[in-house]
C-alpha cells in the first residue's frame, strides 16, 4: 500500500485541478474492467458491477492548496487561502513558513518557497508577533515579476505545498495523505474485489473540491440515488502532546475509526452499526470518535437523502505538508471496505 500511497500523495491535484489524480485513479480502475464517467463538474465515477443495493464509496481528490492574490514588483508572490479566506492566518499555521511549494503556472510548476522576514533582519526592525496575517508570508521562486508572468503566473494561480511521501517504520508521512489515503484505498479495492463476488451494485467515486465545501459530492448526489454509501477519508488522531483521549481518543495502529457526527451531520446509525458488526465479525478492530471541528462529502451525500457512513484512518498533524498515518490502519480499513461490498446488506 505504500507505493500506491506515496504515488498518489505526490501527485498534483489541488482543487479545481484535481486532473492528474482523477486521469491517474482512471487508468487503474480500467484495468479492473470498471464502466468509466465523469461528471460535468469533472469528479470521476467506476462502476464495478454486481447486484444488490446501489452502494457507492466515496473518497476526494483535491488537496490543500494557495491561490496567488498578487505579483509584487520585486517578483514575491502574495497568497490568498485556497479554503475559507480571512485576514489573519492564525499562529498556528505558522508551520507552513520555510515549506517549499509549486506554483502551477500556465507553463508547468516552478518551484519555491513560502517565507517571511527572518533572523537578524527580524530581531533589528520587528516586534514579536501577536497575529500572523496574509501579509507576514509570502513566496519567493527566485524570479522576477516579468519572467514569472512570461511563465503564466497570474492570480489565481494555485500553490501547493511540495513534499515528499516517506515511511517512517509502519508510519506514512507527507503532503494530501487527506485524502489520497482513502483514493488509496478505493484503487485496491478494486484491484482486489472481483465482480462476482460482490453482494451490491457498486459504484466508486473519487469527488472534487471536498476542501472548498463538498462541491463534488453535491453535484453527484443531484446525478442518481444510491442505497448506502461509505465515506472513506482522513481522521483525527490525538495520541500527540497536548491533545489526548479526553479530546480526540482515536489513536494510530489501533484500526480505522467510525465517525458518528462531525460538524455538520450525524452519520447513519444503522449503517455505521452494519459497518461495526462486519468489522467484528472479520476481526477488524475499529475506533468510534465524534469530531467537531471538521467534515466530509457525506454530509452533501446525507443532505440528498443516502443513508451515509464515515470511515477513516486516524491522522495526526492534519492540513499539512507532514500528515501521519499508520499502514496497518489502512490496510485494515482497505479490508473491512471489502468485507462490506461482499457481505449481505
Amino acid at each position: 500500500m505504500f507505493e500506491l500511497i506515496k504515488a498518489l500523495s505526490e501527485l498534483t491535484g489541488p482543487s479545481s485541478q484535481e486532473s492528474l489524480v482523477l486521469d491517474y485513479v482512471e487508468r487503474q480502475w480500467r484495468e479492473a474492467d470498471a464502466r468509466i464517467e465523469r461528471t460535468r463538474t469533472g469528479s470521476l465515477i467506476g462502476r464495478f458491477g454486481g447486484t444488490g443495493p446501489k452502494v457507492l464509496l466515496v473518497a476526494h481528490a483535491d488537496e490543500l492548496c494557495y491561490l496567488v492574490r498578487a505579483i509584487d514588483q520585486r517578483g514575491f508572490l502574495w497568497l490568498a487561502n485556497g479554503q475559507a479566506w480571512s485576514r489573519t492566518v492564525g499562529v498556528r499555521n505558522w508551520f507552513t513558513v520555510g515549506q517549499r511549494v509549486r506554483v502551477l503556472s500556465r507553463s508547468g510548476e516552478i518551484p519555491g518557497v513560502i517565507a517571511t522576514v527572518t533572523g537578524h533582519v527580524a530581531s533589528l526592525r520587528l516586534p514579536e508577533p501577536h497575529e500572523f496575517d496574509w501579509d507576514d508570508l509570502w513566496v519567493d521562486t527566485g524570479l522576477t515579476r516579468d519572467e514569472l508572468i512570461q511563465q503564466g503566473v497570474t492570480p489565481g494561480t494555485r500553490v501547493i505545498w511540495d513534499a515528499p511521501c516517506s515511511q517512517l517504520g509502519p508510519h506514512v508521512v507527507g503532503k494530501a495523505l487527506d485524502d489520497r489515503v482513502g483514493v488509496a484505498a478505493l484503487v485496491e479495492i478494486a484491484r482486489r474485489v472481483k465482480p462476482d463476488d460482490l453482494r451490491c451494485e457498486l459504484t466508486m467515486a473519487c469527488t472534487i473540491q471536498e476542501e472548498i465545501g463538498l462541491v463534488g459530492a453535491a453535484a453527484l448526489a443531484t446525478r442518481e440515488q444510491f442505497d448506502a454509501a461509505v465515506v472513506v477519508e482522513s481522521g483525527l488522531a490525538g495520541d500527540i502532546p497536548k491533545v489526548g483521549e479526553l479530546a480526540m481518543p482515536l489513536r494510530l495502529g489501533e484500526g480505522p475509526a467510525l465517525i458518528h457526527k462531525d460538524s455538520m451531520v450525524h452519520y447513519d446509525h444503522a449503517l455505521t452499526t452494519h459497518l461495526e458488526e462486519i468489522a467484528a465479525s472479520a476481526g477488524i478492530a475499529v475506533q468510534h470518535a465524534v469530531v467537531g471541528s471538521f467534515a466530509s462529502d457525506g454530509a452533501a451525500l446525507m443532505r440528498a437523502d443516502v443513508p451515509t457512513a464515515l470511515l477513516t484512518f486516524p491522522t495526526r498533524y492534519t492540513h499539512t505538508p507532514f500528515e501521519m498515518g499508520h499502514l496497518d490502519d489502512v490496510e485494515a480499513m482497505v479490508r473491512l471496505l471489502q468485507a462490506y461490498v461482499t457481505s449481505s446488506h
